[in-house]
């Protein structure tokens, strides 16, 4: 079991922190500076802090155990954090019995970018900009020698990972992050699957009357208000109209069907990169490769609500990418002026929509890129991995 394999790491392991309990409705800035504190520490893969176990002066655990309230605070954590601190983290809170007694973990993950700072004001006494670290068991803000030692890491690491590139490219706000675990959206109830639904049940409800030699409109209108209520209004028809209707369906509600797959439930994939070289890049050129499938299927532009469709054109003046269907391939392109030395730039100012059916769960999928750029001697490759999870 996780969790207590977590509790065999070492009492003085620089990624664990044992609670008692949670932190309770006063303790958000204490939550913030430990989850910076383990976030900036020195030293490497997931963060963990457990509640409702500690150790005792000997060094021995101790289990508290927790309260469901203190389950129901703890899935909050993720959106605490990820308004108050940047660059992001990946926040991901579980728990399970071990020994008896209801123990939690906070997963602090994608810690490869720090330093770990607030970006908000979190309370009147902690301000934003405020970093802290984690050194031995203590939490303290940050010095200056804790920032030259994160900068010096960050620099390290993005010219090993980079190999021969200069420019290290990585999912979201991590240039070293090149695999991302992606939660697809539930797309199982599309505009053209509640409406095929409606007309289905009209289509049964007026075979039935008419077999029953009812010559009147009463059943239809009954079964119309439960299918629709009061969104429209009645209107008699025959059975081969709302067979046509039935079968007109898809192309009927296209613009609708098209913004629930692509902007509603769409999966939103952002890039970042870092011109890890000591010269400013011009002239850049980055595109990425994607497989082509039906059942992954890449937004040309960004789709506006049902009666005001955009244009390729209108979505990049908004900052959407240029995407272009190839036989076998979509391929997905960004320009930009300048890429100055060890600055973060986020790949879109919209991110990339994605449509993704719910068969690719448990699947990967490679995403190959390539960039060019005035400075550099020649294109510069590689590839990332998406990896695909169930809806949650």
């Amino acid at each position: 079991m996780l969790l207590e394999k977590i509790l065999q790491q070492a009492s003085n392991t620089a990624g664990l922190l044992l609670r008692d309990t949670v932190y309770g409705p006063e303790g958000k800035a204490r939550l913030l500076q430990e989850v910076m504190g383990l976030a900036n520490a020195e030293t490497s893969g997931s963060r963990y802090i457990m509640f409702g176990v500690v150790r005792d002066d000997e060094g021995e655990l101790q289990f508290k155990g927790l309260g469901d309230g203190a389950l129901e605070e703890l899935q909050g954590y993720a959106d605490v954090i990820g308004d108050s601190i940047e660059p992001k983290l990946q926040i991901e809170p579980f728990y399970g019995d071990v020994q008896g007694y209801l123990v939690a973990a906070l997963e602090v993950r994608g810690c490869a970018n720090p330093p770990y700072v607030l970006k908000v004001d979190a309370t009147a006494s902690f301000d934003r900009g405020a970093c802290w670290v984690r050194e031995g068991g203590l939490f303290r803000p940050a010095q200056r020698a804790d920032f030259d030692r994160m900068y010096r890491s960050n620099r390290s690491k993005a010219k090993v990972s980079a190999g021969n590139n200069v420019v290290q490219i990585g999912f979201d706000d991590d240039p070293t992050r090149t695999t991302v675990k992606v939660v697809m959206r539930d797309v199982a109830n599309p505009p053209s699957k509640l409406a095929a639904t409606r007309i289905k049940g009209k289509i049964d409800a007026q075979q039935e009357a008419e077999n029953r030699n009812f010559e009147d409109t009463q059943v239809a209108r009954l079964v119309h208000t439960r299918l629709y209520g009061g969104e429209k209004d009645f209107e008699a028809q025959g059975v081969s109209t709302l067979v046509q209707g039935y079968n007109a369906v898809l192309e009927d509600h296209k613009e609708e069907d098209d913004y629930y797959f692509f902007e509603t439930n769409a999966v939103r994939l952002n890039l970042c990169l870092v011109n890890t070289g000591h010269n400013t890049l011009e002239d850049v050129s980055l595109i990425l490769t994607f497989p082509r499938a039906d059942q992954f299927r890449v937004a040309e532009y960004m789709y506006g609500a049902p009666g005001s469709r955009r244009s390729s054109r209108e979505s990049e003046l908004m900052g959407y990418p240029r995407v272009k269907y190839y036989k076998s391939v979509v391929q997905v392109k960004q320009e930009y002026d300048l890429l100055k030395p060890d600055e973060v730039y986020t790949a879109f100012e919209q991110s990339l929509r994605i449509a993704i059916s719910p068969e690719l769960a448990g699947r990967k999928a490679r995403v190959r890129y390539s960039l060019q750029a005035k400075g550099l001697k020649s294109t510069e490759e590689g590839k990332l991995t998406m990896r695909f999870r169930k809806p949650e």
